[in-house]
């Protein structure tokens, strides 16, 4: 399927005819720069000739009569001219690199690479170049872009090689050696497509036009110069496919497209009314509150796009037709049932149905049943296809409760500072525990003495006990964390004292998974678990207040109980 040029007028979820096309639309939002690496990188068509000269005798050569002494089979011309065109038709920007046997021997072309990829989402690679058969040339590129994603947690990455050597499986499987441990998933070598799942980056291989190893059986691996942009966007959107997803990628476009409205509102005026407020508020402070300025101008930004358009009941329609089976089976009162696609589609894409829908049992005449009322808390198991409903459901929990979970974030010399919402884990003798920070926002700056922070307990227990939050520990396990705001005579104080910038900064800490640690005043460690997003932090900071400053009240215990029913 392939996402024609849309219309201004249209929001991209109105045309899509299906659920893939509905993905190639959003990558194609998103996608802006290819960067394209060949050393027969011509533009236009190849010289033309214009005259002929009658052939000398003993001017051919006997051993391969059609061929010029330099011919190198598989290392074909690359037309610039019909690829950047093409890509330029569907919104796209293609930048050539057309490097010399110099530039590849000295580094200059590596080091050119890996500062245009930081910039681009899609790379083109030549396996032959200079007419290095074997690929090295091509596959160090390969390993210095994939090592600098690496170092940039993980950057989502789309390689394309383009090549017209004849040995197609032999290609793939030297891409695949190289690649090594962080290739989790791929085609079998003699596929009608040919792709190396690495998590963020996808390696895919095409063929030039008319390359030799390339068979009548599979065409599909053999792309035109002016079907290559379009084929990178369709492949770029497997990388980005699903509902959730589509709506991250398109919130990247629309922000890049409209990033003049940013710098509007935020304009080099304001710099001289920022110094100022910074005078007597502070730093730390002062620049939090800009970044938290841009962010709010941002979900205006997305607000103007209406991004929330990619979770609508059609797009909606056309993921459920993808991924829900035919006549799904479900146990309902350990009965066996049967839910028809089409009413498990009206059930997820209706807008209204607030947990409460009618069901026909597919297996019994006359049986109905109200899906809401028998799955009371998750249908996820029932649109999971077999993959870990709980897996799935608690990973959109923690999306959703948690601003920051993961130490990989932070750059640099940047590490967590103790703040309202923070979560950390410390040690009663042997016992784990863990605080939720209850210090108003307001108080966790301009700490320059000894400042006590209070700390609400949190309680640590199972998935079938009742819990409140739910966080990964700093190895990587899950944890279900109970917060009872009516138990606010638990709160403890622990002491810190402020660093150069008046915050509570944490500390790094090395070993098999490196660690931020807070350190109190007598020097007890408090390790970094989370950060609560605003809203759930002060919700739960509300719900202790209301609990501490609730009125007690002597009454008629008839009125208490009535009260209560």
């Amino acid at each position: 399927m392939t996402a024609t040029a849309l219309s201004s007028s249209l929001h991209p979820v109105d045309s899509a005819e299906n659920y893939r096309d509905l993905c190639i639309r959003a990558a194609q939002e998103f996608l802006h720069t290819i960067v394209v690496v060949d050393d027969r990188a011509t533009y236009g068509e190849q010289e033309k000739v214009t005259s002929l000269t009658e052939p000398q005798f003993g001017s051919v050569s006997a051993d391969f009569p059609d061929e010029p002494d330099d011919f190198e089979p598989g290392n074909a011309a690359l037309d610039v001219s019909v690829l950047t065109d093409a890509s330029a038709d569907i919104g796209l920007t293609c930048a050539v690199l057309r490097p010399t046997q110099d530039e590849q021997d000295n580094g200059t072309l590596n080091r050119r690479l890996v500062r245009a990829a930081r910039r681009a989402d899609v790379l083109v690679l030549d396996w032959q170049l200079n007419d290095a058969g074997d690929g090295q040339a091509a596959l160090e590129l390969l390993s210095e872009v994939a090592a600098e994603d690496q170092q940039g947690q993980g950057r989502l990455r789309l390689v394309c090689f383009y090549t017209s050597h004849p040995d197609l499986e032999g290609v793939f499987h030297s891409i695949r050696e190289r690649l090594g441990a962080s290739v989790i998933g791929s085609s079998d070598s003699d596929a009608p497509s040919l792709w190396l799942n690495c998590g963020c980056m996808r390696v895919v291989l095409f063929a030039k036009p008319g390359s030799l190893g390339v068979s009548g059986d599979i065409p599909a691996l053999q792309v035109e110069e002016s079907d290559l942009p379009q084929k990178l966007v369709e492949e770029f959107a497997t990388l980005t496919s699903g509902l959730v997803s589509n709506v991250a990628v398109a919130s990247l476009a629309a922000v890049r497209a409209d990033a003049h409205r940013l710098l509007t509102r935020f304009n080099g005026n304001l710099d001289r009314p920022f110094l100022s407020h910074r005078f007597y508020e502070g730093g730390p402070e002062s620049e939090e509150l800009v970044v938290r300025l841009v962010a709010d101008e941002i979900k205006s930004l997305l607000d103007s796009a209406d991004v929330r358009r990619w979770l609508e009941s059609k797009a909606i329609m056309h993921w459920a037709e993808q991924h829900i089976i035919d006549d799904v089976e479900v146990k309902v009162k350990k009965n066996d049932v049967v839910i028809a696609k089409a009413e498990l589609i009206h059930a997820v894409a209706g807008d209204d149905h607030r947990g409460s829908f009618e069901i026909t049992n597919q297996a019994k005449a006359g049986h109905k049943f109200n899906l809401g009322r028998e799955y009371k808390e998750t249908i996820t198991g029932i649109l999971a296809a077999g993959e870990s409903a709980e897996s799935l459901d608690y990973d959109f929990a923690r999306l959703t409760c948690l601003a920051r979970n993961d130490p990989s974030p932070f750059p640099g010399d940047r590490t967590p500072i103790l703040t309202e919402g923070t979560i950390v884990r410390g040690r009663r003798g042997q016992e784990k525990v863990y605080l939720l920070c209850s210090m108003p926002l307001c108080d966790t700056v301009r700490v320059g003495a000894e400042r006590p922070f209070p700390f609400i307990p949190l309680k640590s227990v199972s998935a079938i006990d009742r819990y409140d939050l739910v966080a990964l520990s700093p190895e990587g396990d899950r944890l279900y964390l109970a917060f009872g705001a009516g138990r606010h005579y638990d709160t403890v104080r622990h002491t810190f004292a402020g660093d150069a910038g008046g915050v509570v900064r944490s500390k790094r800490r090395s070993g098999k998974v490196e660690q931020f640690v807070f350190f109190d005043t007598d020097g007890k460690p408090w390790v970094w678990v989370a950060e609560l997003r605003f809203q759930h932090a002060h919700r739960k900071l509300n719900d202790l207040g209301a609990a501490a400053s609730r009125v007690g009240l002597d009454e008629a215990y008839i009125l208490r109980v009535a009260s209560q029913r």
